[in-house]
């Protein structure tokens, strides 16, 4: 039992030991990165969204509301299977607003990184 909790301690101090270096030296990792891979990453972060997910959400939100008005055509006599169809509705309407919040939330991060200006802040 002692071996094991001396092992634990060694564990635990090596891994605080290893923040507290990494956290000394934060300054020199946070000087190697420079403003043009910011702009990449953020040219590749608007890329991806404008350019992935919107299409992709588009045409699967399109697919999902025609395959649930089929749904609900075909059961239209039934109120069961009706109101579970009605219930995709409400799934297809949060994917919505899930890809509504990864534009926004894109359209602020590079507002914020280019500073409104289409430049990246500090060059």
């Amino acid at each position: 039992m002692k071996k094991k909790e001396r092992n634990l301690k060694l564990k635990i101090s090596t891994l605080m030991t290893s923040i507290l270096i990494a956290l000394i030296n934060a300054k020199t990792y946070a000087t190697t990165i420079g403003t043009q891979e910011v702009e990449i990453a953020t040219q590749n972060i608007k890329d991806a969204v404008i350019k992935l997910a919107m299409p992709i959400g588009s045409v699967l939100m399109f697919v999902s509301i025609v395959i649930i008005a089929i749904k609900l055509i075909v059961n239209a006599n039934n109120p069961n299977k009706r109101s579970e169809g009605i219930g995709g509705l409400a799934w297809v309407a949060v994917g919505f607003m899930l890809l509504s919040l990864a534009l926004i939330v894109s359209g602020i991060v590079l507002s914020v990184a280019t500073n409104g200006s289409g430049s990246m802040i500090g060059s």
